[in-house]
């Protein structure tokens, strides 16, 4: 590793408190469970990558390591507290407020949009039957607005420019798509947008107070907010972008300041935070957790499962990703293990069309390391 990668690592090995035999309550010594994550960071720089950070979780077990550096001005090194922009990651904290007003009964995952939002049809007048469970469940068949968004605005624009729900929902409307919903998984960023100004619309004050209160603070991530305009607080991971082969520092996005479905920064330990606290019910009441993630055809909330890490055990995936960053969460069902990764991608152009070359041999080694939990 060159002079500029630092890695820190941090490993804690707490005592059981249960009466369990030292055989019985035995788990994989942490410092071992890292090792494919490891060979992807060290990859990851090979090819470019600014930096790595990584939160595993074994029951009482933890290890928490940065790679690289936190920018490339400075070139100092990157620690696992730096926080990062977690796009598309914080739908479902978007999701635990609006699931909050479902068992307050102020809205039914069945209302229309426009019973709570009657902007939602002043913009889309022909998408009337699209529900808050539509929404939730990625089947509104609303363009995305993010695509358009992209191609049409300059990178000085995108850095700089603060746009409202009201805005972005207007940009996917100059998408000529037929009126949904649709019987399928039809992921769009719209979505949420929808939902953060339906949120904001029945709390009567902004979306950064409602997740503060219904979710950064109940789970404990001090590190975590709602980003504003302007420069992200530090110590920030920066991010960079190429512009006629130049490279730009990215890290200031205004165009996702404010937004319910890119505009979240966090750490990857915060993340690891509010996954192990969405499953185990510290938000949510157990049947309206089994609601979402039982629903059909996908589960309600941007989150994904699998059956496929180990036997008999679900896992959820919470993951996300957008210009130069790229994050993703993987956690047993009940919370005992987690594998939280945050990779600052090479720069390269900016473009919607394609997934950067890293993102699957990460995606790869962090269900290499859930196995090994397994």
């Amino acid at each position: 590793m060159n002079k500029h990668a630092a890695v820190l690592a941090v490993a804690l090995v707490l005592s059981s408190c249960s009466s369990s035999t030292p055989d019985e309550a035995a788990t994989t010594p942490a410092e071992n469970l890292a090792a494919t994550l490891e060979a992807f960071a060290a990859d990851a720089s090979a090819h470019g990558a600014p930096a790595v950070v990584f939160h595993v979780r074994n029951g009482d077990q933890e290890e928490l390591m940065a790679t690289g550096v936190r920018d490339l001005k400075s070139n100092s090194m990157a620690i696992p507290t730096d926080k990062t922009w977690i796009i598309g990651a914080g739908t479902p904290m978007v999701a635990v407020s609006v699931m909050k007003l479902v068992e307050a009964g102020a809205v039914h995952l069945d209302d229309p949009v426009s019973a709570h939002l009657p902007e939602f049809t002043a913009i889309f007048p022909a998408w009337d039957r699209v529900t808050v469970r539509d929404l939730l469940g990625s089947t509104s068949g609303l363009p995305d607005y993010f695509p358009p968004l992209i191609e049409s605005a300059s990178l000085d624009e995108l850095q700089t420019r603060v746009l409202t729900f009201e805005e972005r929902l207007r940009i996917a409307a100059g998408v000529d798509l037929p009126p949904g919903p649709v019987p399928y998984f039809a992921w769009s960023a719209t979505d949420w947008e929808v939902l953060g100004w339906l949120l904001e619309s029945k709390h009567n004050r902004g979306l950064d107070e409602i997740l503060a209160e219904d979710v950064f603070e109940p789970a404990g991530m001090g590190n975590t907010r709602l980003a504003a305009r302007g420069q992200p607080p530090e110590p920030m991971l920066h991010g960079y972008v190429l512009e006629d082969g130049n490279r730009r520092d990215f890290t200031r996005i205004d165009a996702i300041a404010g937004s319910a479905d890119s505009g979240v920064i966090s750490t990857v330990e915060d993340l690891s935070r509010f996954v192990a606290a969405l499953t185990t019910g510290r938000f949510i009441r157990e049947e309206t957790w089994k609601s979402m993630i039982e629903a059909e055809p996908s589960p309600l909330g941007g989150i994904r499962l699998s059956d496929d890490i180990c036997p008999g055990t679900r896992h959820v995936f919470v993951s996300g990703g957008g210009g130069p960053y790229s994050v993703q969460s993987v956690s047993s069902l009940e919370g005992h293990q987690q594998v939280t990764v945050a990779t600052v991608l090479p720069p390269r152009e900016l473009n919607v069309t394609d997934a950067p070359p890293l993102v699957p041999e990460m995606e790869d080694a962090i269900q290499q390391t859930a196995r090994r939990m397994c």
